[in-house]
């Protein structure tokens, strides 16, 4: 599943691929850019990502943050697969102004971990979370 010309996923597979878990479907998680090093999703407000007083929950906040960094992880990972090793979040500020957009962008890619930056922003380019995750490579 890897893009024989550029030797790193390309955006329509990736979103074949998140297409097919349940989960990020509930969410509404849409793959919105992806190049060499670097993924954006995109996701709307809803009662399936908020909890009491309409704020969006943490657990949906990590989730799209491991997701979003899992992704940017394709890119450079050479098609094998990866889990999630660390992932270490900052929430910010309360998040209840959708689309959100989460950008992750890979700071180090090594043969076994690459570790990725995250930052999710409301619909006003307010940060509400931040992370840093790494990610092992399944070489097997």
């Amino acid at each position: 599943m890897t893009d024989e010309s550029s030797g790193f996923f390309d955006q329509e597979k990736i979103t074949y691929m998140l297409n097919l878990e349940k989960l990020a479907s509930y969410i509404g998680l849409k793959v919105v850019k992806v190049s060499k090093g670097y993924a954006e999703t995109t996701f709307d407000y809803s009662e399936n990502v908020t909890r009491l007083g309409g704020i969006l929950h943490g657990g949906v906040i990590m989730t799209v943050l491991d997701y979003t960094g899992g992704i940017a992880t394709m890119t450079v990972n050479e098609g094998f697969n990866q889990v999630t090793q660390e992932l270490k979040v900052n929430f910010l500020e309360a998040m209840k102004d959708g689309p959100f957009k989460c950008i992750g962008k890979v700071i180090r890619a090594g043969k076994t971990t690459v570790v990725v930056d995250l930052s999710l922003y409301d619909a006003n380019n307010v940060l509400g979370a931040k992370a840093l995750g790494t990610w092992h490579i399944l070489r097997k």
